[in-house]
């Protein structure tokens, strides 16, 4: 499995530098979500199974400490799991148990 850098809140809104580690996490979501918008619905599932709250029109900078969060959820469960169902499964009991 893909090991990806922790997200980090300044990530979002930082100028320059090399691409975010989101981005990657964003595209392995769509990966194994499948392609065009079956992979992006999969992605805003897995965000919200995260935690975060808000809808695919708002960015990430809008709150950037919850979506460093959140990416640092799917992070971590991507690193036990790819299938998509296991994936949600773990996304929501992280968020359950940060509550």
């Amino acid at each position: 499995m893909a090991q990806f850098d922790e997200v980090k809140a300044e990530d979002f809104t930082r100028i320059g530098g090399g691409p975010p580690p989101h981005l990657k996490i964003e595209q392995a979501l769509i990966q194994i979500g499948g392609a065009g918008k079956v992979g992006m619905d999969f992605k805003q599932q897995a965000l919200k199974a995260a935690g975060w709250k808000y809808d695919r029109l708002t960015g990430y900078a809008k709150n950037p400490a919850l979506a460093a969060t959140a990416f640092n959820r799917i992070r971590d469960a991507l690193g036990s799991t790819t299938d998509k169902n296991k994936l949600l499964a773990a996304l929501t009991e992280l968020a359950d148990v940060a509550q």
